[in-house]
């Protein structure tokens, strides 16, 4: 992980400061009141912002101080704001607990925390928010937009990528959603044919525009659900503009 990060370092190319930042919850929840720590990366004359959720198991001990991201999901995130086409901050949130199951990413306090960091940055940046998840993440995305109105009308797009089979959609979400999905996802939890039934469902219900992206390069890990093609391993940037193509298309 730390080769990948340090590579992708070595890419950056416009300067960007980078602190973490603990944001309030709004209410005492399931998890107590505990304050959910980000990091922000901050771009110059940003356009955008996105919020980041990660996959599996949803929390990596951000602390205060910390000068980097430990997980291959968020250096992703991270170097989409090297790219020309977009001038984004990026948000990475870290739960104060695990999200290991599904009940714990649908929850009332799981979903007012990504709302509680997404309306901080909105007021912060005056910007236009994105909400990106990854795997397990996805889950988080499509509950935080089944959640509510109120909910769906605080960001303007959303990235399912590499989504679980059994997120669910169950509201017109009214905003613009890629599913990005590699072909040759070997996680038994996240297959490229349910992506599709998924991606199926959204466009059905969806009245906003909504686009399937199929990644088809790089290689297989020796843990499928981890690594290789379910983290684009050897396809960054295949994925990278797969995102960012439909930013712009979309912002």
């Amino acid at each position: 992980m730390r080769t990948i990060a340090l590579l992708l370092g070595l890419l950056f190319s416009a300067p960007a400061i980078s602190e973490v930042i603990p944001v309030e919850p709004f209410s005492k929840g399931f998890f107590g009141t505990y304050q959910t720590m980000t990091f922000l990366e901050k771009q110059d004359k940003a356009e955008l912002t996105v919020v980041v959720i990660m996959g599996y198991p949803g929390n990596f001990g951000l602390k205060p101080g910390d000068i980097w991201v430990k997980n291959q999901t968020a250096w992703l995130m991270l170097e989409l704001i090297k790219r020309s086409k977009i001038t984004a901050n990026v948000v990475i949130l870290d739960s104060p607990f695990d999200l290991k199951d599904f009940g714990a990413r649908s929850s009332g306090d799981h979903i007012e925390r990504i709302e509680s960091v997404v309306k901080y940055y909105s007021e912060k940046f005056k910007l236009p928010i994105w909400l990106f998840g990854h795997s397990d993440g996805s889950i988080s995305v499509s509950e935080y937009l089944n959640y509510s109105d109120r909910t769906r009308k605080s960001i303007v797009g959303a990235i399912l990528s590499s989504g679980r089979n059994e997120i669910r959609i169950t509201e017109d979400w009214k905003i613009p959603v890629l599913v990005m999905h590699h072909e040759k996802d070997g996680c038994v939890w996240t297959t490229f044919n349910n992506a599709k039934r998924n991606f199926a469902k959204i466009q059905k219900t969806n009245k906003a525009n909504s686009e399937f992206a199929t990644v088809v390069g790089g290689y297989e890990g020796p843990q499928p659900c981890s690594n290789g093609f379910h983290m684009y391993s050897g396809a960054f940037s295949e994925a990278l503009d797969l995102i960012e193509n439909f930013i712009v298309r979309n912002k």
